[in-house]
């Protein structure tokens, strides 16, 4: 198309082709809200997640039995705080490692007192535990406490802690020389109530002991005093001691598991409390937990030159049937000047078992005390306190002849004290002796004689001499019984003739001798007259004893002037 054909166009009219452009809101498009708003959203989300995520921990562990990335999760008291997102080994393949995310607001809990450890079933002396694992999977639970420092890296327990950092109550430490049957989650009892558990047990560093921490909730631990007496009450406790076989057992739970005792003695139940981690020994019995709870103890020591098979460590060491002490250890010794082996046995004694009446007990000094009783006759012997378990104990006893007898050099550290053979020993050394003096006997020697005494008894009693006596003898006894029969037949009639005229004797004396007899008048009467003339003749006496002259010049009569 050319110019000239080109039709000229007003000011007011439209060009043909061009688009009609609007500036403004008016142009924007309402469908753009969606992709932007579905922006925001997401960034907000993004913010929302970058905000509520927790910090990431790393958590060491031995084995990752059970443990699952993605699934297994966090706990405590029943609530997820966290999941495991990684699990890989370590460097050296020796333990696995768990990358966990925890929430965010549990980050002020990880601190270095924080405890994780793998919730499974186990089958320990708290019972079976972590059975609602089998059906849910294991999981890993937390006890957090926010009073340490902050660390992100972990290393897990393998075992449950039985305590929670949220639970009252006081730690102690208890030793003794084996562990037994204890174990971890053992109950700790009193007076048959478990009021604590064991936490652990351990093996000293020298080897030569074990140690038992132990954990007392409140406000039974209140009453753990520095005195306070522990003693392993597991299992079915069978004692073969002095005083015969004896059997004791407490729960169920200690049988299976083992359990611990403790009593505190009515003297120190107001005495000061013990505070955490106070160390305790762990007692084997009942019975050694009450010995040496409190006041003076001696040790002494003494020598036996005998069998002490039946004496034990443990063993009671009585006087009059009451215990006073303790034997601590039985040792063997070989004395080379001697060239003999002797028992040195130490006991520990305990004086203040002993009530003194009278005096003042203040006063008294206890190692003085067992001098003296010493010098006046206290003596050790040992004894059998059971025939049918053949135990032995130390009996203190006074045996004012028996003189002390010493088998040591009493230059040791521990004064010694006088013993006692046993009395069986003394039985056997008397019969060894009289076994010696028959040894000394010529048997030989009196047997030839017995011999010959018997036979000449056998030809005695078989001599004809013998049998002509017997005959004789016969002879003789038949001349006897003769004569018996000629005293029954005429010699007895005769005695009973006189016994008959001598009674009649008799009942005549007794007819003049009678209270009514004339002649007992008669006598009686006499009898009175002498006595007056002894009287008179008495008299008659003393007046010339007191006037001779009388005999001469006579009796005067009296004055004619009176």
């Amino acid at each position: 198309m050319s110019d000239d054909n080109m039709t000229p166009q007003g000011p007011n009219e439209r060009q043909v082709g061009q688009p009609d452009v609007k500036k403004g809101w008016g142009s924007f498009s309402i469908i753009w809200l969606v992709p932007l708003v579905a922006l925001l959203v997401g960034g907000w989300l993004l913010w929302r997640d970058v905000v509520s995520k927790g910090p990431e921990i790393t958590l060491t562990f031995e084995t990752a039995d059970g443990l699952v990335a993605g699934k297994t999760p966090i706990r405590y008291r029943d609530v997820d705080v966290g999941q495991v997102t990684e699990i890989s080994l370590s460097k050296g393949f020796d333990h696995v490692r768990l990358t966990v995310r925890m929430n965010a607001d549990f980050s002020d809990y990880l601190t270095d007192k924080t405890q994780f450890w793998v919730v499974r079933p186990r089958v320990s002396g708290r019972g079976i535990t972590g059975l609602e694992t089998i059906v849910s999977g294991a999981y890993i639970e937390v006890a957090p406490d926010d009073s340490g420092s902050a660390q992100d890296t972990f290393v897990g327990a393998e075992e449950p802690q039985l305590i929670t950092s949220d639970e009252e109550g006081t730690r102690f430490i208890l030793t003794a020389d084996k562990l037994g049957s204890l174990s971890v989650g053992a109950p700790v009892l009193l007076r048959g109530v478990e009021v604590g558990e064991v936490l652990d047990t351990e093996l000293d560093q020298d080897a030569k002991g074990v140690s038992v921490p132990v954990f007392i909730r409140k406000p039974f631990d209140q009453l753990v005093k520095r005195n306070t007496r522990f003693w392993d009450s597991s299992g079915i406790a069978v004692d073969l001691n002095s005083d015969g076989l004896s059997l004791r057992a407490q729960s169920v739970k200690s049988v299976l598991a083992g359990g611990i005792n403790f009593y505190t003695p009515d003297d120190s139940e107001q005495s000061e409390r013990a505070p955490s981690d106070t160390v305790f020994n762990l007692f084997k019995t009942l019975e050694q937990a009450e010995l040496l709870t409190e006041g003076y103890s001696k040790k002494y020591i003494l020598y036996f030159d005998s069998s002490v098979r039946g004496l034990s460590r443990g063993a009671p060491v009585e006087f009059n049937g009451i215990r006073v002490g303790t034997v601590e250890s039985v040792d063997l010794e070989y004395v080379v000047d001697q060239r003999a082996f002797r028992v040195p046995v130490v006991v520990t004694l305990e004086p203040e078992r002993v009530s003194v009446v009278g005096g003042d007990s203040g006063e008294i000094d206890h190692t003085e005390t067992i001098a003296t009783l010493v010098e006046n006759g206290l003596r050790a012997r040992l004894k059998t306190g059971s025939f049918i378990t053949g135990q032995l104990f130390v009996d203190l006893s006074m045996h004012t002849v028996a003189p002390a007898r010493y088998l040591g050099n009493q230059k040791g550290d521990i004064p010694e004290l006088p013993t006692l053979p046993q009395k069986l020993d003394e039985i056997a050394n008397s019969l060894s002796s009289l076994l010696e003096k028959v040894e000394t006997f010529p048997i030989e020697e009196i047997g030839i004689r017995l011999l010959g005494t018997v036979e000449g008894m056998e030809n005695i009693v078989t001599s004809p001499a013998l049998t002509d006596g017997m005959k004789s003898l016969q002879q003789a006894a038949d001349g006897v019984n003769k004569l018996v029969e000629n005293l029954d037949s005429s010699v007895l009639p005769a005695t009973q003739s006189a016994l008959d005229a001598a009674r009649e004797a008799l009942g005549g004396v007794r007819d003049v001798t009678g209270p009514t007899s004339p002649v007992r008048y008669n006598l009686e009467q006499a009898l009175k007259e002498l006595t007056a003339t002894a009287r008179s003749l008495r008299d008659l006496a003393e007046f010339l004893e007191q006037n001779p002259s009388a005999l001469i010049l006579g009796k005067k009569g009296p004055r004619e002037d009176e």
